[in-house]
């Protein structure tokens, strides 16, 4: 039998919170394509896995860590 995985999905305002930036940071990332979303009127909704690759993948193209850091 399989196994239905349930995503948490959160509207704009949820993953900005969820993330730390702007609502509108997130609206602006889900209309470059650098985030999927659904639109389900006039909402947008992001999973939790959609929030958590994106801050991973930020985490990994952004400034190296400082010596100091490490």
């Amino acid at each position: 039998m399989a196994t239905i995985v349930r995503d948490t999905v959160f509207t704009t305002r949820e993953a900005a919170d969820y993330l730390g930036f702007a609502e509108d940071t997130i609206r602006r990332y889900i209309y470059r394509g650098l985030m999927k979303a659904e639109k389900h009127g006039p909402v947008y909704l992001v999973t939790k896995t959609e929030c958590d690759r994106y801050r991973k993948e930020k985490r990994e193209k952004g400034r190296p860590q400082l010596a100091t850091e490490k």
